[in-house]
């Protein structure tokens, strides 16, 4: 199965920002196509294909994790080219999500699959978003998360799958497999 670690900010704590944010995704107009609201997360490490055996001890390694709890402040919303996105951005996100990300890139049980640039935290609203003409984009109002705990998840790595979870548009949702706490 296709996985990754990321922060689904959905805590409680969250509900009220993640909703502004659901919604200010709503109002976007233009080209591209909008991610589910359940889908809306900030990516830590792509683990790509994993064997099911893998579970267990990569689960296990992400439970060692002994990291701080921290906070996000949304900064705006960017139109990325490459690859050709619409995301939330992040003002001066703090040291302890760089480090969460980089001992969640390299676990020695499975590490991430290598990218061809360094963590840049953010929200994909959109993909398929040209350039920045695409799409209207209305001023973002700055949103905090409290960031408490992150998750495994799964993504559907085959779009004819009936068994995948779908919203009510048909598009297919990640599935959270195991939830973290920070400390």
């Amino acid at each position: 199965m296709r996985l990754f670690f990321a922060l689904g900010l959905d805590e409680k704590a969250n509900q009220a920002a993640r909703d502004r944010l659901v919604r200010y995704n709503h109002h976007l107009f233009g080209v591209g196509r909008a991610v589910p609201d359940q889908n809306l997360h900030l990516t830590l490490a792509f683990l790509g294909e994993v064997p099911d055996t893998k579970l267990p001890a990569l689960q296990a390694a992400a439970s060692n994790l002994d990291l701080p709890a921290f906070s996000l402040t949304t900064s705006g919303v960017e139109i990325w080219e490459q690859p050709k996105i619409a995301c939330v951005t992040f003002n001066q996100p703090p040291s302890a999500l760089f480090e969460l990300a980089n001992h969640l890139q390299t676990l020695s049980v499975w590490p991430a699959k290598a990218d061809s640039h360094a963590f840049t935290p953010h929200i994909t609203l959109r993909r398929g978003v040209k350039d920045d003409n695409a799409l209207d984009l209305p001023t973002l109002p700055a949103q905090t998360f409290a960031c408490q705990q992150f998750g495994l998840y799964a993504s559907p790595s085959s779009a004819s799958d009936e068994s995948i979870p779908r919203d009510n548009e048909g598009r297919a949702l990640y599935q959270c497999l195991h939830q973290f706490s920070l400390c």
